[in-house]
């Protein structure tokens, strides 16, 4: 859970556009929201603003860059948490929320890879040493920038991708037991990767696990190109032959791993003076 990010916020008066935070570091202390220090002082909003605008990223140190046209993000291939983005916010002074706290949205903007197992036996099956290994390289780094379009009472976000890093390097997954009576349901590993998104997979993989001791090896075509906020569930059935892939579960921002406190959400001082 997240207990820190970075905001950009102006306002809008005829035209002009004046920064409010410039890219102000904030934490949850205690039990609240603060960004007030040294070098961040505290905001006076301005209620004769035509309208405020607010982004935000998390956590703070993948925040490469934020500004009222865009926010660049660094993401990594990894098993800890991903990355979030804030819906940009655009509050005008007609609105019945000028005035009142702000609240942030949250999205993710890595994707999760998973798997999961299911077996034709009637006995216990113990999976171990699960890897899948993709045949050449994918993106394991990367810079995602959001460009901003306020044109709008409701602005949107597009996404642009840069690949920075490449590996062929193989996820390896905590083992999975599938009890003897369980032939219908799938078991789901606590492994879970946090991915770049829309990285440029190729259709071959490779699988390669331990069943009850014994070595299994297959081949499959990944047909899914990864996108922010979508959970990847690989599902693999066992039997004598090997393992072998017989569909992807894809789900939209069905994943929860790093939340903001405050479910999702940054709420600060009223905006008045």
């Amino acid at each position: 859970m997240y207990d820190n990010f970075k905001v950009f916020a102006a306002s809008e008066k005829d035209g002009v556009q004046t920064v409010a935070m410039d890219g102000y570091e904030v934490k949850f202390v205690t039990d609240d929201w603060s960004y007030v220090n040294d070098t961040q002082h505290l905001v006076y909003w301005n209620p004769n603003a035509d309208s405020y605008l607010f982004t935000a990223g998390a956590p703070i140190d993948a925040v490469t860059s934020i500004n009222a046209n865009s926010m660049t993000l660094s993401l990594k291939n990894n098993t800890t948490g991903s990355v979030m983005a804030a819906e940009p916010l655009k509050i005008e002074n007609s609105s019945v929320d000028f005035g009142k706290t702000v609240n942030l949205h949250f999205s993710y903007a890595h994707c999760m890879v998973s798997v999961a197992f299911i077996k034709e036996s009637t006995e216990e099956v113990t999976v171990t040493d699960i890897t899948l290994t993709p045949d050449e390289e994918i993106a394991s780094e990367a810079s995602l920038t959001y460009s901003y379009d306020w044109n709008s009472d409701t602005p949107t976000a597009t996404q642009q991708l840069s690949t920075t890093e490449t590996s062929a390097a193989a996820f390896s997954f905590a083992e999975v037991t599938i009890p003897a009576n369980n032939t219908s349901d799938a078991v789901t590993s606590a492994t879970h990767y946090y991915c770049v998104p829309d990285a440029s997979n190729p259709k071959g993989w490779q699988v390669s696990l331990k069943c009850n001791g014994e070595t299994k090896q297959a081949s499959f075509v990944n047909s899914e190109t990864w996108q922010s906020g979508k959970n990847y569930i690989y599902v693999f059935s066992i039997s004598e032959k090997g393992p072998k892939l017989i569909k992807v579960i894809s789900q939209d921002n069905f994943f929860d791993c790093n939340d903001i406190v405050s479910g999702g959400e940054f709420s600060n001082t009223d905006m008045t003076e």
